[in-house]
């Protein structure tokens, strides 16, 4: 059953005074025009588009004479741009119901007065409402030319946007004047160069960009606290500079968070304190811990490297680890079964490193994998060449060659207990 166009503007009138919003969609929060317009049909069950430039293609033309209680009116309301930019809701007796712009609320306007009519680009009619629809039976057969706004809309473009575009002004200049098949303006179009170098979410956000700007922006501010709140967590720092041009990138290339972090991944850096942040500082924390229990040394370069490539999603931590076990494997031969098998060089010489805490009488936690008397007798070797771990025996006797441990309280009282008993040999010292 067909809603009456009446009905529809009473209903529309409820919402007088509701504030102006761009991209807005709520009748008692907020609406921009073409969200008005959606928003009360949508409440009669008749489904039209949400922008304007896409509106203007929907229902069939009515001239301003012709126009009855229900029908889109649409204005050019910057003719620098082209094409139409404001709609409203047709009433009766000249009047119509819109949205005007930022700082008005909904409010009824007279389009008889000089300064809509001039801007009057037509109305549309949609199927549903009383009196509208498809053209009746009774009508001709051939169906109006359409306006080149039109004919822009119905094939899914704005005029204004395909306009700004010099490759596609003269391609849809012949479309509208030699009355081309949408079928060959489509194939003629596909062929341009701008059609080739640029994607479908490209094409579709350059067309927002010029003909639904706060939408756009809405979008890009969206998408740049989404690119701060990643980054944060990554721990890239991302310039003030590139942020934007990076946020543009995101959008018009329908980037994913795994697209994202691979191209926040390269702006993993050093800070000025000399460390990693988020997951990045994680994972050189973790990782110098585990390289210094293999007793492997990292340069900076590598670290950031390997921090990088994880947060690009194109490494993993254990990668990493896999690389440092390998590389401990090539400084310590004879213990690769060892640490292949998930030891670490650590735990491997934590006998060595307890005797060497013991007779030189120091910290056990300064005794560490770099140490030259510890890497020597890690890597001894055997008559026959074979690198082998050196016994405890001699390892003990070759750290009491070591300046370190003369200088320690076990040396002195050796040296001590030496003397003494020369003098006993020597019959100057009694003893019992």
């Amino acid at each position: 059953m067909a809603v009456s166009g009446y009905d529809l503007v009473a209903f529309a009138k409820q919402y007088i005074g509701t504030p102006y919003a761009w991209g807005g969609n709520s009748l008692t929060k907020g609406v921009d025009c073409s969200g008005l317009v959606q928003q009360v049909y949508k409440n009669f069950g008749i489904q039209v588009s949400r922008q304007t430039y896409t509106q203007i293609g929907e229902g069939k033309a009515v001239k301003m004479n012709e126009l009855k209680a229900g029908d889109m009116v649409f204005f050019d309301t910057d003719p620098g741009t082209g094409g139409p930019d404001h709609v409203g809701i047709y009433m009766g007796d000249g009047k119509m119901i819109h949205a005007p712009r930022p700082g008005k609320s909904v409010e009824i306007s007279d389009l008889t007065t000089g300064y809509w009519q001039g801007i009057f680009m037509g109305g549309r009619r949609v199927s549903g409402i009383e009196g509208g629809g498809p053209a009746s039976e009774s009508e001709p057969a051939a169906a109006a030319r359409l306006s080149p706004e039109e004919m822009a809309a119905e094939y899914g473009w704005a005029y204004s946007f395909l306009n700004s575009i010099p490759e596609i002004k003269g391609l849809f200049k012949s479309y509208v004047a030699e009355d081309w098949s949408k079928d060959k303006f489509q194939a003629k179009l596909r062929d341009t160069k701008w059609w080739k170098t640029n994607s479908d979410s490209m094409r579709k956000t350059a067309q927002e960009k010029k003909t639904d700007p706060a939408t756009y922006s809405a979008k890009l501010n969206a998408m740049r606290i989404q690119i701060m709140q990643l980054a944060g967590e990554m721990g890239a720092s991302i310039p003030p500079s590139k942020l934007g041009k990076l946020a543009e990138q995101a959008i018009s290339t329908n980037m994913d968070e795994a697209l994202l972090r691979n191209v926040l991944g390269g702006y993993v850096t050093w800070t000025d304190a000399n460390n990693l942040r988020g997951q990045a500082g994680m994972f050189e924390h973790n990782m110098k811990q585990f390289a210094a229990d293999q007793g492997v040394t990292l340069d900076k370069q590598t670290m950031l490297n390997q921090a990088q490539l994880i947060a690009k999603g194109l490494a993993t931590e254990q990668d990493f680890r896999n690389q440092v076990v390998n590389q401990a494997a090539s400084l310590y031969p004879a213990y690769t079964e060892q640490l292949l098998a998930g030891q670490t060089m650590k735990e491997i010489a934590s006998p060595y490193m307890e005797v060497m805490a013991q007779d030189l009488e120091i910290n056990p936690s300064a005794v560490t994998l770099a140490d030259p008397l510890l890497r020597s007798a890690l890597n001894g070797v055997n008559k026959q060449g074979k690198p082998v771990g050196m016994d405890l025996t001699t390892f003990q006797n070759v750290i009491r060659n070591d300046p370190r441990w003369a200088r320690s309280q076990g040396a002195q009282n050796k040296t001590m207990e030496t003397g003494l008993k020369v003098l006993k040999d020597m019959g100057f010292a009694g003893g019992k």
